[in-house]
């Protein structure tokens, strides 16, 4: 049997355990609280980026273009952006095959605006062409491709062809004032 000092002296200490673990919770709850740093007017903002070439259409539908020295062709397409949050994009030729891909150059117009010039070889991801305002979510721009053959081009380009891929890339616009594209 127990006696009732021993009983009390239990209580006690169980009472006196259990404020030592109080204080050291309070304490740990007030060392997280402030250790967090707040700055006021940084928001984060969430979007998705998605973006549409030419309805998923080939843009140069034409099986059997013929194309000549100085003749150039001259083609359509759009880049709809269909995520929410407002894009830059770049367009490039990927898997170039033929012996054109040298004789040929290629023209990216925005209405009147020339967005980029050069030849098949050098538009590349590396090298692409970039848009130079945002497109916003939900707008669809239309833009013109220019097909040209070099005017030094010669008979050995009579019977060559090419075939390319148009890629369309696109990146948040938001926070990306340098249009980086990873």
């Amino acid at each position: 049997m127990r006696k009732p000092s021993q009983t009390k002296q239990k209580a006690y200490g169980s009472i006196i355990v259990t404020l030592v673990l109080l204080v050291m919770l309070a304490i740990t709850t007030y060392a997280l609280f402030t250790s967090m740093v707040s700055v006021e007017e940084n928001q984060f903002e969430m979007g998705e980026v998605k973006i549409e070439l030419n309805d998923g259409k080939t843009i140069f539908d034409s099986v059997d273009l013929n194309i000549e020295p100085g003749y150039s062709v001259k083609e359509d397409f759009t880049v709809e952006n269909q995520g929410t949050a407002d894009v830059y994009y770049r367009l490039y030729l990927e898997n170039v095959t033929g012996a054109l891909y040298d004789a040929l150059t290629f023209e990216i117009y925005d209405g009147e605006t020339l967005l980029y010039s050069g030849d098949a070889q050098a538009l590349t991801k590396e090298n692409p062409c970039i848009s130079q305002t945002a497109l916003t979510a939900g707008e669809t721009k239309t833009l013109t491709a220019v097909v040209k053959m070099k005017e030094g081009a010669g008979n050995a380009y009579q019977t060559g062809k090419i075939n390319f891929d148009v890629t369309v890339d696109a990146v948040q616009a938001k926070n990306n004032p340098d249009k980086v594209f990873e």
